[in-house]
């Protein structure tokens, strides 16, 4: 099975976030613009955190 690499992690971070974050708005629980902001250090935060933690898993072996 081929890698996930950060593209692909950025993306399935976003379109799960616009998903939940949709919902919330929808309930009445989040604002646009909170959501918006939520998104952005999602998609930078994420694939960082996911790529600290493979390579010091990779450096381990």
């Amino acid at each position: 099975m081929n890698d996930v690499n950060a593209t692909q992690l950025a993306a399935a971070v976003r379109q799960i976030a616009l998903a939940v974050g949709g919902y919330a708005i929808g309930r009445g629980w989040l604002e646009e613009d909170t959501l918006t902001a939520i998104i952005t250090v999602a998609v930078i935060a994420v694939p960082f955190i996911w790529g600290q933690v493979r390579t010091r898993k990779l450096a381990q072996k």
